[in-house]
């Protein structure tokens, strides 16, 4: 007979069966696969064993995946061995030219004289979707990523990048992971401006970081051979996103949001040139190539306010 907390529903159903959750492994995949199927449930502690309740109508649905995902042989649960790239922590020093941007915007420091007026830097790079459908001013999606509105903003982002670029770069190389986080970046940007219907205004370069936590998403779901278990790393990503990027007032949900599906397209098809064993850009042409994209969008920005 199955027992439940006197706190919980008394209609909602025990899928882990009298004897609880066995493990921590176990806790963590059944409630990643109920996460990507959309199932929702209560996990729920009751002399000192775990259970996990899901709604009636949907408890033959849980259990068929959850049965299911128990049920696949142990080698196509094991997947199969990432590419490993060395020195993948100097991905970090991509985000010095985000702080060396902010510093000299902010007066930290004396901007080079050749530059605008650093008080004319928000104008001319922020992402305002109306000047870029009607004037066509495409490089406000890359310089909005490079522009942050204070201290806290851009130290958040340069800790989440301190901890997502070596991931991305230690599967893709750092030349390669630097200008997929641009691409996804300018990509989540364009995105969002599209599925806006009203003018809006948008800076930061937290778009490209979950871009970045897509790739490593959508990279890492093409290595399993089962669906069910290639849906946990996507809804890994979610829960980051969940996580991460929906606190503050100002938040840009949408563009985060974007950032990531952008960042899982973006990984499938990395993941996908690999299995194919098609070429890519040498690390060192892709890491120069990335650096360069901001550069040139803000020489663009600023002779079209010159």
């Amino acid at each position: 007979m199955r027992r439940r907390p006197r706190a919980l529903p008394s209609f909602w159903r025990n899928i882990t069966g009298p004897g609880g959750i066995k493990d921590y492994a176990q806790r963590r995949d059944w409630q990643l696969v109920l996460n990507a199927c959309g199932i929702p449930y209560v996990l729920n502690t009751f002399r000192k064993r775990e259970y996990i309740y899901v709604p009636p109508l949907l408890e033959h649905y849980a259990l068929t995946e959850l049965r299911g995902f128990e049920a696949e042989p142990a080698q196509d649960r094991t997947p199969r061995p990432l590419p490993v790239h060395a020195h993948s922590v100097v991905a970090i020093f991509f985000l010095l030219p985000l702080i060396l941007w902010h510093g000299w915007r902010f007066g930290w420091w004396a901007a080079p004289d050749f530059l605008p007026p650093p008080n004319t830097w928000l104008g001319a790079g922020v992402l305002d979707n109306v000047l870029l459908r009607v004037y066509g001013q495409a490089y406000r999606l890359v310089t909005a990523l490079t522009l942050h509105a204070g201290l806290p903003h851009l130290w958040g982002n340069v800790a989440a990048g301190a901890l997502f670029l070596p991931l991305l770069a230690r599967v893709a190389g750092v030349g390669r992971a630097l200008l997929l986080t641009m691409l996804g970046g300018i990509l989540g940007n364009a995105l969002a401006a599209l599925l806006r219907p009203r003018a809006t205004l948008s800076i930061g370069f937290s778009t490209a970081l979950f871009a970045t936590v897509g790739i490593l998403a959508g990279f890492m779901a093409c290595q399993q051979k089962q669906r069910r278990k290639a849906m946990l790393p996507v809804a890994a990503g979610a829960a980051l996103l969940a996580m991460l990027g929906t606190e503050g007032e100002n938040t840009d949900y949408a563009a985060h949001v974007c950032g990531l599906l952008c960042g899982l397209a973006l990984g499938i098809c990395e993941a996908w040139r690999l299995r194919r064993g098609w070429p890519a850009l040498p690390q060192t042409v892709a890491a120069l190539l990335a650096l360069a994209v901001p550069i040139l969008a803000w020489y663009w920005a600023f002779a079209v306010r010159g």
